[in-house]
């Protein structure tokens, strides 16, 4: 069963969009060595983590703007004339590789965000999950443990979008796995160019919509 983190409450209060068109310790001896590094190095367990990028603008924003009633003409149109689509997305899945082999509680992850990109208030929302717990966090930088294992078959998807707060032209977001384990070449994934831009609704020529639409396009 996968877990999903969704942080996207709350965007159209929060979300504003710029821009035109985000030691271990000395071994005592010689013998011992190789097998703590063995064991360290070379896990049973792997993890592996995936950057999403998907559709263009929340479409519960786009319905607090126009209303129930208009909604779906805008929706429409938005997608004939600008080619956008509703159910914005922008995050990770963590997910275990090895049958019978889950990754740990414990492991850390690590987020980079350019400056300012993600609200730090918004992202509370993942320690609320019980999933990621917050190491340490500064402007760019968030650090995670995991707090339970993740089993094969029960991915969890962290999605960033309603706490990305000013998307800008090739703008890039990385979730790196710190620990290592059996394969360290799938151990992060990233999130680019996020375009943001601002539709004018108006200019849609639905009589009686206007307003603008915060929206932001994968790159």
């Amino acid at each position: 069963m996968s877990e999903k983190i969704d942080m996207s409450k709350g965007l159209s209060r929060r979300t504003m969009v710029k821009g035109a068109a985000w030691s271990v310790p000395v071994v005592a001896t010689a013998v011992a060595a190789p097998m703590a590094a063995a064991s360290t190095v070379n896990p049973a367990w792997n993890g592996r983590v995936t950057g999403f990028c998907s559709n263009d603008y929340d479409l519960s924003l786009l319905r607090s703007i126009v209303g129930n009633v208009l909604v779906g003409t805008v929706q429409t149109a938005l997608k004939t004339l600008l080619g956008l689509d509703p159910g914005a997305a922008r995050g990770f899945t963590i997910e275990a590789t090895v049958p019978n082999e889950p990754i740990p509680a414990g492991t850390v992850y690590r987020m980079v965000t350019p400056p300012a990109l993600i609200d730090l208030s918004l992202l509370q929302g993942l320690i609320n999950a019980n999933v990621l717990g917050v190491v340490s966090v500064n402007s760019s930088t968030f650090d995670f443990t995991l707090l339970q294992p993740i089993a094969v078959g029960s991915p969890v998807t962290i999605n960033l979008f309603g706490s990305i707060i000013d998307a800008g032209l090739a703008s890039t977001i990385t979730l790196s796995q710190v620990d290592a384990d059996a394969n360290t070449a799938d151990n992060s994934g990233s999130v680019s160019s996020l375009v943001g831009a601002a539709v004018n609704l108006g200019s849609l020529g639905i009589l009686g919509v206007s307003g603008s639409l915060a929206v932001q396009v994968c790159g």
